[in-house]
C-alpha cells in the first residue's frame, strides 16, 4: 500500500511540473492587420474603392504601427454590429488596445471540442485584456463584440500576442478557418459564465481560462498524497519501535 501510494504521488508531482513548464513559452505577435484575423463586416483595404465597412485602418504616429478601429455600425453597411474572430492554440492571449479605445465590448472565449464559453464585458480603456491558462491542444476561438453606447464610442485594435510552445510552426497555434469563406462568422451570444479581474494600476483586465481549476487540483492532490505518505511512514517507523510484548519475545 504504502509503494502504490508513492508511486501515485510521483507520477502526480511529475504531472505537476510538466503543466508548470508549459508556461515557459514563446510569444508570436499579430497585427492587427493579420489576415487570420475575421472582421466582420470585412475590414476594407487601403486599395478598396467605394468601400463601406464600419472596420477602418489608422496610423498611430506614436507606436508607428496600424491599427483597426470601429465607432460601431453605419448606415451604408447596413447597421450591422461590428465583431471580430480569431481561432488559435496557445496558453496564452493578450488583446492591446489604443490610448483612444474607449467603447465597450463583449469578449468571448470559446474552446472546442465541447464548446465550452466564457464571456465578460469589457470597456478597451482598460488597454490591455490578457487571456491566461487556456488549452493549447484546443482551439479557442476569441469573439469581440461592440456594444452600442448612448454616447459614440471606438474600439481599436493595435495587436494580439499569443504565448506558444513553438514559434517557427505557425500551422500549429493558427489552424486554418472552420468556416467557409463564403459564409458569415457566426454571431456570438454572451454567457453568465465570465470570470474577469481588473486592475486599475496596471490598466489591464484579466480573464482566466477553465484549466486553472485542473493545474491547482493536480497540485493540491500530490501534496495531499505526499503528507499522507509522510503519516503513514512515521506511523510504521513508531510500529517498529514500540516494545514487542510477551507473545512476541517467544
Amino acid at each position: 500500500m504504502p509503494d502504490s501510494l508513492s508511486r501515485l504521488c510521483l507520477a502526480l508531482f511529475l504531472l505537476g511540473t510538466l503543466t508548470l513548464r508549459a508556461f515557459a513559452q514563446e510569444n508570436v505577435v499579430l497585427s492587427s492587420t493579420n489576415p487570420d484575423i475575421i472582421y466582420n463586416p470585412p475590414l476594407c483595404s487601403p486599395s478598396s474603392i467605394g468601400c463601406l465597412s464600419p472596420w477602418q485602418l489608422s496610423n498611430d504616429t506614436q507606436t508607428g504601427t496600424t491599427t483597426v478601429f470601429t465607432n460601431g455600425p453605419i448606415p451604408e453597411a447596413g447597421n450591422v454590429i461590428p465583431q471580430m474572430f480569431l481561432s488559435f492554440r496557445a496558453s496564452m492571449l493578450y488583446l492591446r488596445t489604443s490610448s483612444l479605445a474607449n467603447a465597450s465590448i463583449n469578449f468571448t472565449l470559446t474552446v472546442e471540442p465541447g464548446d465550452v464559453s466564457i464571456t465578460a464585458q469589457l470597456n478597451t480603456s482598460i488597454r490591455l485584456v490578457e487571456v491566461v491558462n487556456l488549452p493549447e491542444t484546443q482551439t479557442t476561438t476569441l469573439g469581440i463584440t461592440f456594444l452600442v453606447g448612448a454616447l459614440p464610442t471606438r474600439f481599436d485594435v493595435e495587436s494580439i500576442t499569443l504565448a506558444v510552445a513553438n514559434a517557427s510552426a505557425t500551422s500549429s497555434f493558427l489552424p486554418l478557418p472552420s468556416l467557409p469563406f463564403s459564409s458569415s462568422p457566426p454571431t456570438l451570444v454572451p454567457l453568465p459564465t465570465a470570470t474577469q479581474s481588473s486592475a486599475t494600476s496596471d490598466k489591464k483586465a484579466t480573464i482566466i481560462g477553465a484549466t486553472l481549476g485542473a493545474v491547482l487540483g493536480t497540485l493540491l492532490i500530490a501534496i495531499a498524497c505526499f503528507v499522507i505518505y509522510r503519516r503513514n511512514r512515521r506511523a510504521r517507523t513508531r510500529a517498529y519501535s514500540a516494545p514487542r510484548g510477551r507473545g512476541a519475545s517467544r
